[in-house]
């Protein structure tokens, strides 16, 4: 629909009544010339007076179309849109100024910070909005959140917002923010319908799920108006994965802290510095020299001084982007290992307390019980980290339960097969919840001469790290009789037999895991407690289990949810989240099952939160930034416009008048630009045919 923003100037046609005046009384009588009587020269003079004539009704038509051009420019016409006559008409508008304030937008450029420029603009929208619109701010992060609750109608509240809004250290999740106002727009009775996106266009923001095909996000009555805040390239590293090497950690030994740095930018970084801090304490630096988008791996060793809940963060040099500069990390240590050992005989475990203290230190650092399968019924789980089993006959389904729920809160379990072991039990109970692979048969030789020994090892597994020094040389035990599995694909195999069976296996199970040996402890199955491999085989396998440093290990996004679930807790006193600030919130823990489980879920900052039951420590995580919000990379509005309908997304130039493009956005496109350019083309055209020599060359 064409319409005029400046309809006042159309009066201004009555002007084209000028040239046709002036033409009317401007033309010249004939004058009577006196020729020869040459038949010639008459034709002459009425081919002369026939151009003048062509010539005069040109220049009148031109100076007409000028004329009118000038005046249609000056009244600037528009391809209007279907809902602007109710925005003239005084129509509430809804809005939702979708303002990124995500982790990308604070790289500095030109002393600003991108979400100071952010703010700039998301202000300039405000101020054209009206008192008794229907208003929301909505920030994408992962998920969306709104810096308010319900919708706003005052200007003023919703100004005020974006100026305290502030940096967070989310992640950039534009598909969902669209989502969420497309609804509120979709639940809206006005009649216009506006949403403003003010990014920096982040391409790892752009994720759209495999349902939203076609043009989905919006409806077809919505206008989207993006506002791009793009800075240039700058030095930018970041911390895109920190680890801890090893999965068993103690006192006095060599602990590995792996570190990769990114440089996230297009420039080449020289000579920057990488420090390591643990419980506070500078423990190691390094330097990185990396090319524009290359990444380097550094690897910090430290001797960790004490047991219990410990933590560190890696930090870098400041850049133009300070927030992606510190990467957190926890582990934890324990202060002892109780360890409940499960036999038929005294003899099936005998053997196996001995491998557990080797030395008087470890006395006092693994506690253990021993006791008779029978009374495995009455016995309190949540008292041990670890359990292991040696020549269990079997255990009924109450058992089984208790062992399955001991395992999914972080306990570990190992088991020794014998000679007493119903294969039939464990695979109808024990395998079962636990998801272990069924026990098929036994196989081997009573023979001196026929055994198994060890085939394939598995060095690279945390109960090997650091156990030899030098080459890796395994004395392998004499195995007359162990037990297959089916299938073998479904848990990882440390070490294999020499016909490829497993004699050690892993599986894990939620926060748990399980170490299987095929075998027996008994003389009668093999002579593994009599070889060199056996003590350091036990004890490293109970510190793995025991969860020593790896239970912590696991790195939580900002954003994401904190659980925690236990059989053991103190009813009744306090249970706080402490997070990095210092802020203790006060939580309660949902009871299922005869666990206790905790959720929470507010990690909107980096850094270590511990939860905290009566004063002690009962767990604690590192949460860090998304390392993809580092890469600056930015996406093309053609990529949007695959989810967006064409006509109902407009770009506004952060170089323009944002009042006069938002204007030409709602009302559509104007065309004065080119009414002009045609009316230039048209007054040249007038001079030329207008000037003397036309009419010297007639007379000529």
């Amino acid at each position: 629909m064409l319409t005029f923003l400046n309809s006042a100037i159309l009066f201004g046609l009555a002007a084209v009544a000028i040239p046709v005046l002036i033409h009317l009384f401007t033309r010249q009588k004939s004058k009577i010339i006196y020729f020869s009587s040459l038949r010639f020269l008459k034709e002459l003079q009425k081919q002369k007076i026939r151009r003048l004539k062509i010539r005069q009704i040109l220049l009148l038509i031109l100076r007409i179309l000028i004329i009118l051009l000038l005046v249609l420019a000056f009244a600037r016409p528009t391809s209007k849109s279907s809902d602007a006559r109710s925005l003239e008409s005084g129509a509430k508008l809804t809005a939702v100024i979708i303002l990124d304030n995500t982790l990308s937008m604070g790289r500095a450029f030109e002393g600003r910070l991108l979400l100071d420029l952010a703010r700039d603009r998301a202000l300039d929208v405000v101020s054209l909005l009206r008192q008794g619109d229907e208003l929301y701010l909505l920030y994408p992060q992962d998920p969306p959140k709104f810096a308010h609750e319900g919708p706003r109608y005052n200007v003023a509240s919703i100004r005020e917002m974006i100026e305290n809004t502030e940096l967070s250290f989310s992640r950039t999740n534009y598909a969902d923010a669209l989502q969420t106002a497309s609804e509120i727009m979709n639940a809206s009775q006005n009649i216009n319908k506006e949403i403003y996106l003010i990014s920096d266009m982040q391409q790892n923001g752009l994720k759209f799920g495999d349902n939203n095909n076609g043009h989905m996000l919006l409806s077809a009555d919505v206008r989207l108006l993006v506002l791009s805040v793009l800075g240039a390239d700058s030095e930018n590293l970041s911390i895109s994965r920190l680890t801890i090497g090893n999965q068993i950690l103690e006192t006095g030994k060599v602990a590995e802290v792996e570190v990769r740095v990114r440089n996230a930018s297009q420039q080449r970084v020289r000579n920057r510095l990488v420090h390591l801090f643990v419980n506070g304490k500078r423990s190691g630096q390094d330097l990185v020299d990396l090319e524009a988008g290359a990444s380097a791996n550094l690897l910090f060793r430290v001797v960790p001084e004490r047991t219990g809940f410990q933590s560190g963060y890696v930090l870098l040099e400041d850049d133009a982007l300070m927030a992606d500069n510190r990467r957190y990390f926890a582990f934890h240590i324990s202060e002892e290992i109780p360890v409940l050992l499960v036999g038929k005989e005294a003899r099936d475990t005998r053997f196996i307390k001995l491998a557990l203290r080797p030395q008087k230190e470890m006395a006092s650092y693994v506690k253990m019980r021993t006791i008779g399968h029978k009374d495995f019924a009455g016995e309190d789980l949540s008292q041990y980290k670890v359990v292991i089993f040696s020549n269990v006959p079997g255990l009924n389904m109450g058992e089984v339960a208790r062992v399955e729920s001991f395992v999914k809160t972080g306990g570990g379990l190992m088991i020794f097969l014998g000679a007493d072991v119903d294969l039939r039990n464990y695979n109808q109970n024990l395998h079962r919840k636990l998801k272990l692979p069924v026990l098929t048969e036994r196989f081997g030789k009573r023979s001196e001469d026929e055994f198994l020994s060890f085939g394939k090892i598995d060095f690279s597994h945390a109960i090997f790290k650091g156990v030899f020094e030098g080459e890796k040389v395994v004395a392998s035990p004499h195995v007359r009789f162990a037990v297959d599995i089916n299938p073998r694909n479904t848990v990882d195999t440390i070490i294999e037999y020499s016909n490829g069976a497993p004699f050690l296996f892993e599986s894990k199970l939620q926060n748990g895991r399980v170490l299987y040996i095929t075998t027996s402890v008994s003389s009668g199955w093999s002579d593994l407690v009599f070889k060199g491999v056996f003590v350091p085989l036990i004890n490293r396998s109970v510190f793995y289990l025991a969860g020593a440093a790896s239970a912590e290990n696991e790195q939580v996004v900002v954003g994401g949810e904190l659980k925690f679930a236990s059989e053991k807790m103190r009813v009744g006193a306090d249970l706080l989240m402490e997070t990095p600030a210092g802020t203790q919130i006060k939580l309660k823990a949902e009871v299922s099952g005869g666990r206790y489980f905790v959720r929470f879920k507010d990690t909107s900052e980096p850094g270590i939160y511990r939860l905290l039951n009566g004063g002690v420590v009962m767990a604690q995580w590192a949460v860090n930034y998304d390392p993809e919000e580092s890469d600056h990379s930015i996406f093309e509005l053609d990529e949007l416009a695959k989810y967006i309908e064409a006509d109902q997304m407009v770009e506004l130039d952060a170089d323009a008048d944002l009042a006069q493009a938002l204007e030409q956005a709602r009302f559509g496109r104007e065309f004065w630009k080119a009414l002009i350019a045609v009316t230039l083309v048209l007054l040249l055209l007038e001079s030329v045919l207008s000037k003397d020599k036309w009419l010297k060359k007639d007379e000529n």
